[in-house]
This record gives C-alpha cells, sequence and structure tokens, in this order.
C-alpha cells in the first residue's frame, strides 16, 4: 500500500525554504466573490507557489443599503481570516502583504473590520484603489505575454472588472469599472427563474458602464486579449468541456453557452459540465459581463492567462524586499516634477539620522522608507506658494497617483510632509497617532529634525556645511550631538533648532541637545 504524503504545515515550509536559502512570501487577496492566500518561494527573482487557500465567501453580497458591512458577513470573513492567520504565524508581517478590492473600497466605516482582519492576520489590509488593482492584475499577468506584443488584459471579479493595455511589464492604460459577477448577479439574477429579459438587462447594465471606455480601449490597437478571473477560467472550463473551445473564447462560444444558461431554471443553481458547484451562484452574471466586453471591445478571441492578482501582488513583494520597490519609483517620478531643494542629499541625510535611532526606536527599515520619501516631497508645496508650503506639499502628495503605493500610506507620507515645519500642535500629533500609531509621531519627529538640518547646512557658506552633528536615542529622549566650538555654525545651529525643539516638546517630546 502506498504512504501517504506528509502534510505541508507552515513550519515544513519555512524550514524547507531556509534550507534553500530562499525567502518565503505570500499573499492574501481579500476579493469581493473570494478570498485567497498564496505562499511563494522566491526563486531567482520569481514566485513559486508552494502552498494556497481559497474560500468563496461572496464578500460582496455582504454589504446591506447603507453600504455597511453586515455581521454575517463579517463573522464569516474574519472567521476565513483566522484560518489564513495560523497559516501565517510564523511570517514576519515585511514577507506578507494583504490587498482589499473592490467590496472594501466601497464599504462605509469598514475600519473597525480592518483592525480584527489585522488582529487575525498579523499584517495589515491595503485597500487599493481600482487602478492600482489594475497595476497589480497587469503585473501578475504580464510575465505571460511575448514582450513584444501590445495585449488587452480583462479580469472580471466580484465587484469590479479591470482593463489594462500595456506591452511587456509597462502598463499604458489601467482602468477599473464597479460591476462584478457578484453584483450583476445580486442586481438581476439571484432569487428569480432565468428569463432572457433578465440576463438581457444585466447585459445591458454591463455594455452601459463599459461604453465610456470603448473609445479609448479600441484606439490602444491591442493586438491580444487575455482574461486572468476566476470568471473567465470558469467560463473557458465549461465551453472546453462542451466541446466549444480549446483554450480560447469566441464570441459563438459564449453564445452557445448563454443558451445553455437560460435553459435552467435558477441562476444560482446552474449545473454545467466543468462548473463547480462553489462558483455556480455567480456564472451567470460573470458571463453577463464577458459578453458585453466581447460586444462592446469588439473583441475575436480570449485566451485565459495563468496569472492574476495575487501573482502581481507576489510580484510587487519581491519588488520590495530586493530594492527594487515600485513606490520609491513612483515617489521619484512626483519629486522630478516639483522642486527639490536637496537632491539626492536629502535622502542620504534621512536615512543616516533614521539609522541612528531606529533600534532604540523599534523602527523597521519599511519605516524608514516613510521617512525618505517625506524627505524628498517634502518641498513639492513650492511650486505652488511658498507661503505655508508644507500644507500645499501636504495637499500634493495625498491627492496624486501614486502607483503602487497604498492609500493608507500616501496618507502618511502626507502627514509626515505636512508636519516637518510650521506649528508642532497637540491637535496635528494627536491626528497622526490616531491615525498611524505612536511611531508615526517618531517619523514625523526625524522627518522634521532632517529637514531642518539639511535647512541650516544649507543656509551655512559653503566650507563649512559639513556639520559634525550625530542623532541617537536613549529611551523616548532624541539625542542630538554635535561637536562645535563657539561661533556661527553654533549659533545657527543653536538658533533654527530651538524653536523646533521648543515646539515638540510642548507635545511630550524629550530632546537632549549636546553641542
Amino acid at each position: 500500500m502506498p504512504k501517504a504524503p506528509a502534510k505541508v504545515t507552515p513550519k515544513k515550509i519555512v524550514k524547507r525554504a531556509a534550507r534553500n536559502r530562499a525567502p518565503v512570501i505570500a499573499a492574501v487577496d481579500l476579493g469581493s466573490n473570494s478570498f485567497h492566500l498564496v505562499i511563494a518561494k522566491v526563486e531567482e527573482g520569481e514566485p513559486v507557489v508552494v502552498d494556497k487557500m481559497r474560500e468563496m465567501l461572496r464578500f460582496g453580497s455582504g454589504l446591506d443599503r447603507k453600504q455597511h458591512i453586515r455581521p454575517v458577513a463579517a463573522k464569516a470573513a474574519l472567521n476565513c481570516l483566522r484560518r489564513f492567520g495560523q497559516r501565517l504565524a510564523l511570517w514576519r508581517p515585511e514577507l506578507v502583504r494583504v490587498v482589499g478590492t473592490n467590496t472594501l473600497r466601497q464599504a462605509v466605516g469598514a475600519e473597525s473590520f480592518l483592525q480584527k482582519a489585522y488582529a487575525r492576520l498579523g499584517a495589515p489590509v491595503e485597500v487599493v484603489s481600482g487602478v492600482e488593482e489594475a497595476r497589480l492584475i497587469y503585473r501578475g499577468v504580464s510575465p505571460g505575454i511575448a514582450p513584444e506584443t501590445r495585449a488587452l488584459v480583462i479580469d472580471i471579479g466580484g465587484g469590479s472588472t479591470e482593463l489594462i493595455v500595456g506591452m511587456g511589464g509597462h502598463a499604458e492604460i489601467l482602468e477599473s469599472v464597479t460591476m462584478g459577477c457578484v453584483t450583476l448577479t445580486d442586481r438581476f439574477l439571484a432569487g428569480h427563474l432565468l428569463s432572457e429579459t433578465r440576463f438581457g438587462q444585466a447585459v445591458a447594465l454591463a455594455r452601459q458602464k463599459l461604453m465610456p471606455l470603448r473609445e479609448r480601449l479600441l484606439a490602444a490597437r491591442w493586438e491580444r486579449v487575455m482574461g486572468s478571473s476566476g470568471t473567465i477560467r470558469a467560463v473557458e472550463a465549461v465551453t472546453r468541456e462542451l466541446g466549444l473551445t480549446t483554450g480560447v473564447l469566441s464570441p459563438g462560444a459564449l453564445e452557445v453557452l448563454k443558451e445553455r444558461v437560460l435553459g435552467q431554471r435558477y441562476a444560482d443553481r446552474l449545473v454545467l459540465p466543468g462548473l463547480a458547484t462553489e462558483r455556480a451562484p455567480v456564472f451567470a452574471g460573470g458571463l453577463a459581463i464577458l459578453i458585453a466586453l466581447f460586444e462592446v471591445l469588439e473583441i475575436g478571441e480570449m485566451g485565459v492567462a495563468k496569472g492574476a492578482l495575487r501573482e502581481g501582488i507576489l510580484r510587487d513583494l519581491i519588488g520590495r524586499l530586493s530594492g527594487a520597490d515600485v513606490r520609491s519609483e513612483a515617489v521619484a517620478r512626483l519629486a522630478a516634477r516639483w522642486p527639490d531643494p536637496y537632491g539626492s542629499q536629502g535622502a542620504e541625510r534621512a536615512a543616516a539620522l533614521f539609522e541612528a535611532v531606529a533600534g532604540p526606536w523599534r523602527l523597521s527599515p519599511e519605516d524608514g522608507r516613510f521617512v525618505e520619501w517625506a524627505v524628498r516631497l517634502h518641498a513639492c508645496g513650492t511650486g505652488i506658494n511658498r507661503l505655508h508650503y508644507e500644507r500645499h506639499s501636504a495637499y500634493i502628495v495625498a491627492h496624486a497617483e501614486m502607483a503602487g503605493v497604498a492609500p493608507q500610506e500616501q496618507a502618511l507620507i502626507a502627514a509626515l510632509v505636512g508636519l516637518h515645519r510650521g506649528k508642532w500642535t497637540q491637535p496635528a500629533v494627536g491626528a497622526i497617532k490616531k491615525s498611524f500609531g505612536d511611531s508615526a509621531l517618531r517619523l514625523a519627529v526625524i522627518t522634521r529634525i532632517a529637514v531642518t538640518l539639511l535647512r541650516i547646512e544649507k543656509s551655512l557658506p559653503v566650507a563649512r556645511r559639513r556639520i559634525p552633528w550625530r542623532l541617537g536615542a536613549r529611551g523616548a529622549v532624541l539625542e542630538i550631538r554635535a561637536s562645535l566650538r563657539a561661533g556661527p555654525v553654533r549659533d545657527a545651529l543653536w538658533r533654527e533648532l530651538a524653536p523646533e525643539l521648543a515646539d515638540m516638546q510642548k507635545s511630550g517630546v524629550r530632546f537632549a541637545l549636546n553641542a
């Protein structure tokens, strides 16, 4: 009798990867139809999946009329995340990325749910925009497309549909439409007898949502169309079982499949060859969107991609760990559009300051990136008006399109930029602590000191700009050391720093200045 295969546990995965010296990373996709956990080891810069979990929750159906998450839906979702969290118990947070999509974008008052999700997973949930979701989908799909081919990539999710046109690794057009297989099913098909009229209404709404994008997408002149979602994979599997296709979807195959679907009584009880029972309740809604896509965009045939959002999350995470962080690229692109008085010197000094206090203040390398980014962008508001420019800078950072930067991350950078100068008031300090935690206040202190010292150096004669100052920390006390003799340099240092330190000490930040 053959021996049963050994059970693969998280501990075994971590140990096996350690022996192979390959990092192990994880992606969690909180979709409107299903939640996914994918664990992968990194080999030659690419993710190789070693374990995965999936639960189809139809989370998109869990919002009430006021867009609040219903308690039953929240409980089911959190129970699923607890199981995911048990699998991720040995992972460091920086090796896990959790992404929430359309349902969490639409949900009102989701903060409590997100906090509970964090507690169960051990990693924060990034609720990404539709454009960012599209970018991640393309990053997951593009390695499977020939680099010289301009492709249209389509992903039909539970609550939204993403459309991307790109070539190689570069996405040229990123669009997200708020309609998915769950939302369309709930609106037109769930709990009703299947009919030509109801199905036609679903297709008509999908057409209506897609028409504003038609001209732009057709003008992109893509050569190939690839579908990446579970919905498209399910449609292809059924048409293949019916003998209608051999891996490529066509308008004719979809028309025949539509007739087979309408021949049954209920949308949520479909029985078709190759269709998984758990996928059946939302299959008709996804098919309606797919038919509308073929009609509006005049698609002749569509292939099925292997990658999807989860693979994009994994590749993005690999980039962050290897130093090729797409967020740094987004910051650099934004910084290039606005004045930057210190250039690379500012980022270098910020990094040096951060390193000096990171250990005593229990800050992570990830925290250091936010300080660096804030210093790089702190002066962008001077391009609008130098009076209170920190307010303009914070506004620009908060509202700019920054690919790869999660909304919460972007808000933190904007908050650090806004606090780098001006009055250090208790309301501002309380707001940053409430939104981002105590560590964010320390990041704000480092950012503010870094910009102040850079400003002092720039005001001095060139020969005296290399001030021999150092930063350190003893517990909660920040130590600023400058071995300077009495004279104009020391006077300038004290004249600029004294008001800054006085303001911050009023809010409980303590300093020791040894000059």
